[in-house]
């Protein structure tokens, strides 16, 4: 028998060790997403104070060596220009804003350098005494848990600070069903799933019930969570595993009991974990946020010059509630959601927090001069209803795994500034989504210079998102990556005006009833207009098509883009246009927009470096040489806000990346790559 060289056992062996030093190992779930890690910024060299959690006391002096204990009593104490340091550990408070700053001297707040603070508004106990914080619950179903401890706090009927639309808050008629517990597993900070009723946590079937809104002879079981029993003021938790066939790797396989586990748990509602009220010039720094319900994790109010920076926010019903603000900065911030890799829509929807992970409200004066920039928002039900600011800067983000709505910029203004370019967005159920709140919301004029202008992003949705509950079982896991739209509505809303140019789009299957681009084509140029100049369209399966929806011709102007399909586009023979071009609305559309929808589009391989029908093979979106997107689009007015303009050569390449031109990072300091791995999650 021939011996195996032991260089070769050798290699194998520190190949393992590799391994799993690499892959750390969770009790509960893999993390979804990076966790937080320390910044390493030097010290202030102004006037500055210190909290420590574990080793201060508040009737210290606030210096390093003596170092009050609470954040709150620290913030009480600071003056314009000074900085507020919190020492590494979890800090179990509420925390308001109580001193500002001036514009030559803004106060910080910060972890100190190469250590992490979280706060945390939730129940300390579950994470540092779970062994004595659970027993089995007597009558429950099998796995089932009940807190030793009852909180009779936790049903006050608070207020709200905000309204959802197009979701279940207020909860009417149904107020008894609020989830009023909410969590994350300590170690990888996966989420929690909220119950609204205890048939649902005890259930056995993971399958969709035959009829959701009549009366349930058995529940729905949507993965690990917990539930708050209004009668005995206990919270309930069942950890059982998915049993849901095609979940694969997303179901949850862990330990089942919580007397093992570190668990962050949060109880009540309508209480921010910050609150920013009345505030101007100061920045928040490096620190972790965690532990709300389904309130706001962080909320500004009636403030300015606020600087949110490098900060990690998990969960939130927001994660950022801001009104009446004006001047805000979010950068490098990460916002993970509440959805967990086994939990769907219709979980969140149906039998749980439909939460949102920004929120922007219209009290008086309007939002004004927003920027979101270098963020990371990832995992959650719906992403951002954008509608009440005045000026808004999202750039360089990464957008990824909403299983409903992802941006709502509101309707048609008079003037409405709206600035997104550069981010890579990934799976929303519709990217662009729009509700009619009032029918009378849209004037009849306009600035001719306002709008929303989308340009230079990456939109890649081929991952889809867990949307509906499979009624039988599907080993295939289709059910998980329901593809959704580029945009769509609920209602017959009046859309702003919407400026879309030099974007890539890639999507694996067929656009819903084959709308032109993508949908831009169709709605959003109803009673207003839309812009769509020099993008690319792809599809993995099938042609783009060019339907348009209507009996008359919107406001559309378009032309410059290229539109083609991966499997099918090599084999068309069929000029798509062909119908289009030979009806009304054609005849209609050279009135609007000489000479004629589609004239100035092209069907061809855009030729990119690197895209396969894989999904698992990473995909490089820049252009070839012999690309035909070079130097083939149409001209885009001076006026239209454009990055790489000037790194554009010649006539204006097609699609976000002009030729030569260097990729960018988005995401928390540029760490998501433009394009990414083929799987995101």
């Amino acid at each position: 028998m021939q011996r195996t060289p032991i260089t070769l056992v050798l290699a194998i062996l520190l190949n393992i060790v590799e391994t799993a030093v690499a892959q750390p190992h969770y009790p509960s779930h893999p993390q979804m997403r990076p966790l937080p890690t320390a910044m390493n910024q030097a010290l202030a060299k102004r006037p500055t104070y210190f909290v420590d959690a574990k080793l201060g006391d508040d009737a210290n002096d606030g210096s390093k060596e003596k170092p009050w204990n609470t954040i709150r009593h620290g913030v009480h104490r600071l003056k314009p220009g000074d900085t507020l340091y919190l020492r590494g550990g979890v800090y179990y408070e509420k925390v308001s804003i109580t001193r500002f700053g001036t514009a030559d001297a803004p106060i910080t707040i910060a972890s100190y350098p190469g250590e992490i603070a979280i706060v945390d508004g939730g129940l300390r106990e579950f994470f540092e005494s779970p062994q004595t914080s659970w027993t089995p619950a007597k009558g429950g179903a099998d796995g089932e848990f009940v807190s030793t401890k009852t909180y009779p706090n936790a049903d006050q009927r608070r207020m709200p600070t905000q309204f959802i639309p197009a979701s279940w808050e207020p909860f009417w008629g149904i107020e008894n069903e609020r989830p009023l517990a909410l969590g994350h597993f300590g170690d990888s900070m996966v989420p929690l799933h909220g119950y609204r009723l205890p048939i649902d946590l005890r259930a056995a079937s993971e399958f969709s019930p035959p009829d959701r809104k009549a009366p349930r002879m058995t529940g729905v079981y949507c993965g690990p969570g917990i539930w708050y029993n209004r009668d005995t003021q206990h919270i309930h938790i069942r950890l059982a595993h998915n049993q849901l066939p095609g979940l694969g790797e997303r179901a949850y396989k862990g330990e089942t009991d919580p007397r093992k586990l570190k668990l962050v748990v949060a109880a009540g509602f309508g209480d921010a974990v910050l609150r920013i009220n009345g505030i101007r010039h100061v920045t928040i720094q490096g620190i972790v946020f965690r532990g709300a319900t389904g309130s706001p994790m962080i909320e500004i109010y009636g403030s300015n010059n606020i600087h949110l920076d490098h900060l990690t926010v998990f969960g939130g019903f927001p994660g950022l509630l801001v009104n009446a603000s004006k001047d805000i900065r979010v950068t490098h911030c990460a916002f993970r959601g509440l959805a967990a890799p086994w939990l769907g829509r219709s979980h969140m929807k149906y039998f749980g927090t439909p939460s949102y992970q920004l929120m922007f409200l219209n009290n008086q004066p309007m939002n004004e001069n927003i920027k979101l920039a270098n963020c990371e928002f990832t995992d959650d039900h719906d992403f951002a209803f954008l509608r009440y600011i005045k000026n808004l800067r999202f750039h360089h983000n990464f957008v990824d795994n909403f299983n409903d709505d992802g941006m709502e910029f509101g309707p048609k203004l008079r003037s409405h500034s709206m600035f997104v370019y550069q981010n890579r967005i990934g799976a929303c159920l519709g990217v662009f989504q729009q509700h009619e709140i009032d029918k009378d919301e849209a004037p009849a004029g306009h600035d001719p210079k306002s709008g929303v202008y989308v340009y230079r992003n990456v939109f890649d949705s081929r991952a889809g998102v867990y949307y509906g509950l499979p009624a039988k079982p599907d080993p295939s896991g289709s059910f998980l990556r329901y593809e959704g739209h580029l945009i769509s509505d609920h209602g017959s809303p009046v859309y702003p005006l919407m400026r879309v140019y030099h974007n890539t789009m890639i999507r694996r299957g067929q656009v819903f009833r084959d709308y032109f681009l993508f949908g831009l084509g169709g709605s959003a140029s109803k009673r207003s207009e839309c812009d769509v100049f020099n993008n690319i369209f792809v599809q993995i399966d099938g042609v783009p098509g060019a339907v348009v929806l209507g009996k008359e011709a919107g406001n559309l102007r378009e032309g410059g883009n290229i539109l083609w399909g991966v499997k099918d586009g090599p084999a068309q023979k069929a000029d798509p246009f062909k119908k289009l071009r030979a009806s009304k609305l054609f005849v209609e559309s050279k009135k609007i927009f000489e000479p004629g929808w589609t004239t100035l589009d092209k069907v061809a391989d855009p030729t990119f470096v690197r895209l396969t029908a894989d999904a698992s093979v990473a995909p490089d979106l820049r252009l070839q040489a012999a690309s035909p997107a070079i130097d083939a689009g149409q001209p885009i007015a001076m006026d239209w806000p454009d990055a790489l303009r000037d790194a554009d050569k010649g006539g204006p390449d097609i699609g976000a990346l002009p030729l030569g031109a260097p990729t960018w990072g988005v995401g928390v300091d540029g760490r998501v790559p433009l394009f990414g791995p083929g799987k995101v999650r």
